[in-house]
């Protein structure tokens, strides 16, 4: 049995390329007039993908990630300017990481800045080797807000310098208003546009303030979203979220490489399309400890025996409550994952929890409530199982026991 069939069996055991939409014509020579060629002048940054990753086919496993941030520079961000300028390059940063620690897949970076006047790349499509900070004089807020204009259009280029290739683009939107100054794309058409490539992988992210975020985001289609408070607190905190779940993102797209769980082209379609959910990672991720109820997305992880008998603990608050079935000793189980700890050796444990750790990457929309597997009936100690958990824990969707944060946590995570 290959890794991706054993791996979907471990799951509940019982039982076009884009039409261009129709557009409006500006009256003059504005901002939707400028944003259809222009890039920065002190930065002539515009790569190829398929240049750059000399690639020339569309399905494979991914090889490139292209990170595209559209950021919002019209005059009412003008009073967080040092935080967003620091802010993104904090971000940088974390690509710069994700791209020291697997060499596999590659980061490229697209920053576009936009108002109603003077639309620009700062960087399109460059290696994150060559991409510098930026300065207080790259981004002068000013004007109106054409959101729909510089999504369609930065968005339409990204997806144009992929479609040879088998990489993925992950579209940052930041912004502090409302949609005020659009003149070629509409709603609709920015709406079709990202739920289309999101059927191919790609990850949209939605970061705002004083507009109603969740609204806005689940509006475009956008199922990841965070909002912030014009504030140097406020700010900080958005952007360390942001770079906390960026990394999280890149542990996952790593771990899927290495296991070979791309090779199948629909099951990397499938769980790349689902990391739109749940991308946002909170800071300390602790499971209560008595888990009464779940939410749909949440699964209760428990310890069993290798005969499945769940006769005890939260093995059979298991059965009770979120069907969980007897006689089965491993994999989801309704609303519940059993890990198998009595009854076999701890090397057979660490290979349970490897299990587990592939099925939490491949689920990314799911959220795992980890009890204190193991460390009941079957003898071991928190600090013989907890360390097990580390990586599945760096994905972000994992809550562990209190008594395990010392174990998996780090500043990083």
């Amino acid at each position: 049995m290959g890794i991706l069939s054993f791996f979907k069996s471990l799951g509940n055991q019982s039982d076009n390329d884009i039409q261009q939409p129709d557009r409006q014509e500006p009256e003059n020579n504005t901002a939707a007039e400028n944003m259809e060629n222009k890039t920065d002048g002190k930065e002539n940054t515009e790569k190829s993908a398929a240049e750059t990753n000399g690639t020339d086919g569309a399905k494979g496993e991914v090889n490139a990630t292209y990170n595209l941030i559209i950021l919002d520079e019209s005059g009412s961000m003008n009073g967080v300017r040092e935080q967003t300028v620091s802010g993104c390059n904090e971000t940088l940063n974390g690509i710069r990481s994700a791209a020291k620690e697997n060499t596999e897949i590659k980061q490229y970076v697209s920053i576009y800045c936009f108002d109603s006047s003077h639309p620009r790349y700062l960087f399109k499509n460059m290696p994150i080797e060559e991409v510098r900070d930026l300065t207080y004089e790259d981004y002068c807020p000013n004007a109106c807000t054409p959101l729909y204009d510089a999504v369609g259009y930065t968005v339409t280029e990204l997806k144009k310098a992929l479609e040879s290739t088998p990489d993925t683009g992950k579209v940052t939107i930041i912004t502090d208003g409302m949609e005020n100054a659009s003149r070629r794309w509409t709603h609709g058409a920015v709406v079709e546009l990202i739920a289309s490539l999101k059927k191919q992988g790609w990850l949209f992210t939605f970061i705002g303030a004083n507009i109603d975020v969740e609204g806005t985001a689940k509006g475009l289609g956008i199922s990841s979203y965070l909002r912030f408070k014009q504030t140097n607190e406020g700010m900080s905190k958005m952007w360390a979220t942001e770079q906390r779940s960026q990394r999280a993102y890149n542990k996952k797209m790593i771990r899927l490489k290495k296991r070979g769980m791309m090779r199948d082209e629909r099951m990397k379609l499938q769980m790349m399309s689902d990391m739109n959910d749940n991308y946002f990672v909170e800071e300390q991720r602790v499971a209560p400890d008595h888990i009464e109820h779940l939410t749909p997305d949440g699964v209760l992880v428990f310890g069993s025996d290798i005969k499945g008998t769940h006769n005890g603990g939260a093995a059979r608050y298991a059965v009770e409550h979120f069907g969980a079935i007897v006689g089965q000793a491993e994999g989801l189980q309704g609303q519940s994952y059993a890990i198998p700890t009595a009854g076999c050796t701890f090397d057979e444990l660490k290979e349970a929890v490897e299990r587990f750790t592939d099925f939490v990457v491949m689920n990314p929309e799911k959220k795992f409530m980890l009890t204190a597997v193991g460390c009941g009936a079957a003898g071991y100690t928190v600090e013989q199982v907890a360390p097990l958990f580390r990586e599945a824990y760096s994905f972000g969707n994992v809550y562990v026991p209190a008594s395990f944060l010392p174990y998996v946590d780090d500043v990083n995570l």
